[in-house]
């Protein structure tokens, strides 16, 4: 089987597994379970404040500003629609940036209308390698293929923005990892995210979002 078959189905499964909350309790507690990973994964001093539900949308502002000065907000209605504002917030007198990533699903979009039967994938599981799992891991949370680099106010070029992200959750977790400023943790989470999605796919085993806000070590 061609490879990147493998991959593109991969790639959905890992989306549905790890990324896909179904009822209203999961998705707020990914949400908290995420805002409050952030405090040892970035090393800062304070937990975000948590996910408020109003008018049938989940909103939470996450701020990073001590080791970039980027704030974001996300607002989540449900996975065909959501936004999230990125704010650059330098210290006075000098300007500030904002920009929003949005999602709107009246618009055809390839991949939420793209399924494998699970008996197929059952058999496609057999022939997935170490290697596969890597390649996800970057294309999904490290380094996704359609990015933004911010060059001004903030030149850091580790820093990228995806473009093509149609998960809302998938997207705030991706921001979790390009937002740290520790490049070990960067490093090491890469590591554990491959391993824990190859032992969720390979053994078809439903992952507790515990397992996905885990903090890698680096000592």
């Amino acid at each position: 089987m061609d490879r990147n078959l493998i991959r593109a189905c991969l790639w959905q499964r890992i989306i549905k597994m790890f990324f896909s909350p179904a009822s209203k309790s999961d998705q707020k507690n990914w949400l908290l379970q995420y805002g409050r990973s952030l405090k040892s994964f970035w090393g800062i001093e304070t937990y975000p404040r948590n996910p408020v539900e109003a008018c049938g949308k989940y909103t939470a502002t996450i701020d990073s500003s001590i080791s970039l000065g980027i704030i974001y907000e996300y607002s989540i209605v449900n996975f065909q629609k959501f936004s999230i504002d990125l704010l650059h917030a330098p210290p006075i007198n000098e300007k500030q940036l904002l920009w929003q990533h949005e999602m709107d699903g009246q618009y055809f979009n390839f991949s939420s209308h793209y399924s494998i039967e699970e008996k197929e994938f059952k058999q496609l599981a057999k022939k997935i390698e170490t290697e596969d799992l890597n390649i996800i891991v970057n294309s999904l949370v490290i380094h996704p293929s359609p990015h933004q680099h911010i060059k001004s106010p903030i030149d850091n070029h580790e820093i990228r923005i995806g473009g093509g992200i149609y998960n809302p959750y998938l997207y705030l977790f991706h921001l979790r990892v390009q937002l740290c400023p520790d490049k070990r943790m960067r490093d090491a989470e890469k590591v554990r995210l491959a391993a824990l999605f190859e032992d969720a796919v390979r053994n078809d085993k439903i992952p507790s979002i515990n397992d996905l806000m885990k903090i890698p070590n680096i000592s």
